[in-house]
């Protein structure tokens, strides 16, 4: 049957790969698919080294530079799940039981010193950060809703709790999280669970109390009733594993997309192909879709996975919107030290770094520490595997520009991208200039550790990896700037435009994956609506945005 609708699906990330997985499972065989990366390889910041240990020449380190874990609770975790299982994954997965020093010991670091958080009430009752702060906690009880659409994280909570809450506890969850700043980022768009139990109850503890701790739209409702109608083995899973990876990483996940893909021969997937612009025609509903030197592409519909920066620059109308958010730049430390030079006297996940802190000073950028050794023992393979402490330092996020600029390497803008200037040696060549930064993120991680977790001994490897603009802050109001977008979708682009991707509507992976899910089946719907044999797009009077699910968040 010849292809009579052609959807091109624009960036080969982990939303990117998800939607095009999605309607090549389940769009009518005369869609034709089309997938343009910019890049030369797909899978975005899922991103895991395998390299040899030089200590044992028969065993590798497995090494992750961005995510690192998946939790598998909530609507979007089952769905993750449901996706690796039907990848026939499961003999790959690497499994953190609820039971587990990892899943169990997780960490504060403030006062000099770290802190276990505490997994019980009782615990609370007793924790040295917490204790004092819960006769003002308990005042949540009695304060009453806010009329405020929408507020920042740290205004919400000292609102409601407290600013000890905020700058001791909360804050460092956003920076494992976002990498964040509490003070800017929406708790509606990040914490929606807290904002809809103080509006629907007054109170978040009451709320909680009431058995009430998640918010769910009917797309979320219906989509778990599905997955657990057909894998209801996935529900005990939830039970019993606190995070789980692969044995050979995140990436893995990518990668047995790309390859279903390319071996389900539904879809066209084009490498080093960055898009340039995008011109639509709306007198015969095509997307010209214009490639730096190759030809362009031809499409009913473009689903954009690329970020909204990204996108803004590719349109023909200005949608501010798209551009209202930051993005933070990460530095990702990998560090591996020998076994029996080096030892954890606190195993667990690792530890974070609260605002409290002011770690931007007195921690040069550090956000967190992630334990990997603990957390993924197995991931090296043959005589490394438990000879080794590996660690990952994440540092910079909202606080990247200004521990740059204090360091002695100053980050500016010149033509060619990033200029990095050592003020002792005016150095002018770029890779000079991002070795400098990297150098400098790499001595501020052996020194943090060697201060926090008392481990003297240098590691045997260390890379570094600056990962720029690569997680999305949600500022204040960014659900009703969503919710403009969609209406702006609908209206300028007549159902030839829909998006994904973390700049909109979750930044973790389980989001990315769901929302892509949401996107590719709404469009199929509207596909299967003329049921005459050949699937054909509607008008934009039903368009499909991929940002619906807005308005009910």
């Amino acid at each position: 049957m010849a292809p009579r609708t052609h959807i091109a699906v624009l960036g080969g990330g982990i939303s990117g790969l998800s939607v095009a997985w999605y309607l090549a499972r389940i769009s009518p065989p005369n869609v034709a698919i089309t997938l343009l990366e910019g890049s030369k390889r797909t899978g975005g910041w899922l991103h895991s080294d395998r390299i040899n240990d030089p200590l044992h020449p028969d065993g590798s380190l497995l090494l992750e530079r961005g995510p690192r874990s998946l939790r598998p609770q909530g609507v979007s975790g089952l769905n993750t799940l449901e996706m690796t299982k039907l990848l026939g994954l499961e003999r790959d997965l690497e499994l953190v039981p609820k039971t587990s020093l990892a899943a169990k010991n997780r960490y504060i670091y403030s006062h000099g010193k770290l802190h276990m958080l505490p997994s019980s009430l009782s615990g609370a009752l007793t924790h040295p950060l917490l204790a004092p702060k819960l006769v003002r906690a308990g005042l949540d009880l009695v304060k009453g809703s806010s009329k405020e659409d929408d507020e920042s994280i740290e205004s919400f909570v000292t609102r409601r709790f407290g600013k000890g809450m905020s700058d001791d506890l909360i804050s460092a969850m956003v920076h494992g999280i976002y990498a964040g700043d509490v003070s800017k980022l929406s708790v509606r768009s990040t914490f929606g669970m807290l904002y809809h139990l103080e509006k629907e109850y007054g109170s978040v503890i009451l709320g909680l109390l009431m058995g009430k701790g998640s918010v769910e739209t009917p797309w979320d409702q219906l989509l778990k009733e599905r997955i657990l109608k057909g894998m209801p083995e996935l529900k005990t899973f939830d039970e019993n594993v606190s995070i789980y990876s692969f044995k050979d990483g995140l990436e893995t996940l990518s990668k047995a997309l790309e390859k279903d893909l390319r071996d389900s021969g539904r879809i066209s997937i084009h490498l080093d192909s960055p898009v340039e612009k995008m011109d639509f025609n709306h007198s015969n509903k095509t997307v010209k879709i214009s490639i730096k030197d190759q030809e362009p592409v031809q499409a009913d519909m473009v689903i954009s996975a690329i970020t909204p920066r990204q996108l803004y620059n590719l349109l023909p109308h200005s949608h501010s919107e798209l551009i209202h958010n930051p993005s933070v730049a990460v530095a990702v430390v990998n560090m591996i030290y020998r076994a029996d030079q080096a030892r954890l006297a606190s195993p667990g996940f690792g530890y974070l770094i609260p605002k409290s802190e002011n770690s931007a000073v007195n921690h040069q950028g550090l956000l967190g520490v992630v334990f990997d050794s603990c957390s993924a023992p197995t991931q090296d393979q043959g005589s490394s595997q438990g000879q080794t402490l590996k660690l990952t330092a994440m540092m910079g996020g909202h606080m990247f520009d200004d521990v740059v600029a204090q360091s002695s390497v100053h980050d500016t803008d010149d033509d060619s991208g990033m200029t990095m200037i050592k003020s002792s040696d005016k150095m002018t060549n770029s890779n000079g200039r991002e070795q400098a930064l990297k150098s400098f993120f790499e001595k501020a991680a052996k020194d943090a550790v060697k201060r926090h977790l008392q481990i003297d001994s240098p590691p045997e490897i260390v890379k570094v990896h600056i990962h720029r603009e690569c997680i999305p802050q949600y500022l204040v109001g960014h659900l009703q700037r969503m919710q403009k977008l969609d209406e702006q979708l609908r209206k300028e682009y007549d159902g030839m435009l829909a998006v994904t991707g973390a700049g909109y509507l979750g930044v973790s992976v389980n989001d990315c994956i769901k929302n892509s899910r949401e996107v590719a089946e709404a469009i199929v719907s509207k596909l299967e609506e003329e049921d005459d044999g050949e699937a054909q797009l509607v008008g934009k009077q039903d368009a499909i945005t991929g940002l619906e699910r807005s308005w009910f968040l």
